[in-house]
């Protein structure tokens, strides 16, 4: 229980600590890491077994953690290519 409100801190510090390009390029970042996660849920129902991937990754938790992965918009990428593959 301790660990959420330390990562709240730490998240707090590490912003304070950002210029406003980094955080404009942050907030860019997570718009499209949200817009890959709308097209990833509306294929969620039809994508098998890459569904539970694509349902906990898109949850407001998870596009947190998401935002926080150079990588995301590729791996968002390669669920939504294999959900419609699936489709």
């Amino acid at each position: 229980m301790i660990r959420k409100p330390l990562a709240a801190v730490a998240g707090v510090a590490l912003l304070a600590s950002c210029t406003q390009a980094q955080l404009d390029q942050v907030a860019a970042y997570q718009r499209q890491i949200a817009a890959a996660c709308q097209v990833a849920m509306a294929l969620a129902p039809v994508a098998g077994p890459v569904a539970p991937w694509i349902i906990r990754g898109c949850s407001p938790e998870g596009i947190a953690k998401l935002v926080l992965d150079p990588e995301a918009l590729a791996w968002l990428g390669e669920l939504i290519a294999k959900a419609r593959g699936l489709a």
